[in-house]
């Protein structure tokens, strides 16, 4: 029986659903741009593995790539955005670094687990899978989380336009 396409729908519903659970440290304006970037990243990067280095190979079937594409638009991208908000600083909170870790290490079994139901398929052994796995999710989180700190820092640098020039 093919549970593919059913397990990247319950996956993006319950990161959908957590994500709105969650208490946002975030606007929504940070969210977006939060989104786009993250997007590309793991576009690009999922990209480079399956097609230039096949490290990773998907299967070509309409249902194994529909929910591949759930999954890299849906799922991947919102759990990286909860591990980043997580990791931001607002006025009086500190980084919640125990929930962000877990997200990691969740990111890092849900990799395991699309692999055990052939959504995407590893070429390597466990040990380089899962290595690779936790590298690839530190690096987005950790260039995410850099990203939104130097885009809601932006304004506070003095790059801001003078609204003096706009009174009348």
């Amino acid at each position: 029986m093919q549970m593919q396409l059913p397990l990247a729908a319950l996956s993006a519903c319950s990161s959908v659903i957590l994500f709105s659970l969650v208490q946002k440290r975030l606007s929504v304006l940070d969210f977006a741009f939060l989104y786009c970037v993250i997007l590309i990243l793991t576009t690009a990067t999922f990209t480079v593995f399956d097609v230039n280095l096949h490290y990773v190979t998907i299967q070509r079937t309409p249902m194994v790539a529909f929910s591949t594409i759930i999954v890299r638009i849906v799922t991947i991208p919102v759990l990286i955005m909860i591990a980043v908000d997580a990791l931001q600083r607002s006025e009086d909170k500190k980084p919640r670094w125990f929930f962000a870790t877990c997200l990691w290490g969740g990111l890092a079994v849900f990799d395991w687990i699309l692999d055990f139901f052939k959504i995407i398929t590893y070429r390597h052994s466990f040990v380089a899978h899962m290595g690779s796995t936790l590298v690839m999710y530190l690096g987005f989180i950790s260039v995410s989380w850099y990203l939104v700190w130097w885009y809601r820092n932006f304004n506070e640098s003095g790059l801001s336009r003078d609204d003096s020039s706009d009174r009348v």
